[in-house]
């Protein structure tokens, strides 16, 4: 099992990212078939040839020699295309569920490697989402170099912290995003990947909020009323359209009446586990 994450800071700008582990969860299951192909399974439907899920089984089993296909079943909370990581948590899970099958043992930055090249292969995303994989597998926050794939600080964060996330109509997929985009902001990436660094993941994360949401035209109202009703960081996960608010329990009431006159409200905790595969 792996959960989602949501931003701290987006690394789209310079390759330098931040996440936070989160409740949700992403459960999946791999058995190799003798014949070489690929049924993949998410809720009730199949998945189209080439998928994410599929490009992971195939790395995995190229890389070890296996001439098999694999038939895989995938459960996720995390709503699609909003900027929750879902493609980073499923691909991570998928990448666990395979490993564990082919070689008896699944490593959690294995995984990570196997879902940032997936992900890179498949155009799913520009630089990997090394720190979004990193927190869905690690849990806790993690400051990256996503470009040199390093985890560069992981910290717990205090378990009583809730999550409330505004979640929109509408999604955008992150391989069509003009990364040229953030180059104004791009200084200000800089700072919050720093603060998140120095142990101010909070500020960081709302920095990070409002930088992304200049370069893309997006609302900040939210953010802001959230933060107005006792939130102690806010700001768009990934390129939205979620907003996600770290709240303390007291103001969790307050924070979901000021977010849902903006749309669906999901409400989790912060995870600090790492991800686990039976």
């Amino acid at each position: 099992m792996v959960h989602g994450a949501v931003s701290i800071v987006n690394a789209m700008a310079n390759g330098l990212g931040a996440a936070l582990g989160i409740g949700l969860r992403v459960e999946a299951s791999c058995r190799l078939m003798e014949e070489p192909v690929f049924r993949i399974r998410s809720g009730e439907s199949f998945l189209k040839a080439g998928s994410l899920p599929e490009k992971v089984c195939r790395l995995i089993l190229g890389d070890f020699g296996v001439q098999k296909g694999c038939e895989v079943s995938i459960y996720s909370e995390i709503p699609a295309r909003k900027g929750l990581k879902s493609s980073s948590a499923v691909s991570s899970a998928v990448a666990l569920a395979c490993l564990k099958e082919v070689t008896g043992e699944a490593g959690l930055m294995e995984a990570a490697e196997y879902s940032v090249e997936a992900s890179i292969e498949t155009g799913v995303s520009v630089t990997g989402a090394f720190d979004d994989a990193s927190a869905c597998l690690l849990g806790g926050m993690v400051v990256t170099d996503n470009f040199e794939r390093k985890v560069l600080a992981r910290r717990l964060v205090d378990p009583s912290l809730k999550v409330v996330i505004l979640v929109p109509s509408g999604g955008m997929l992150s391989g069509l995003v003009d990364t040229s985009l953030f180059k104004p902001v791009e200084p200000l990436m800089r700072l919050a990947h720093r603060l998140a660094l120095n142990g101010e993941e909070w500020l960081a994360m709302t920095l990070n909020g409002l930088a992304v949401s200049t370069a893309l035209g997006l609302d900040v109202e939210p953010a802001l009323e959230a933060l107005k009703n006792g939130a102690i960081a806010s700001g768009v996960s990934g390129k939205g359209p979620a907003v996600a608010a770290v709240v303390r329990p007291q103001d969790v009431e307050k924070v979901r009446r000021a977010l849902s006159g903006f749309g669906r409200i999901v409400e989790t905790g912060v995870c600090n586990e790492n991800a686990n595969v039976e």
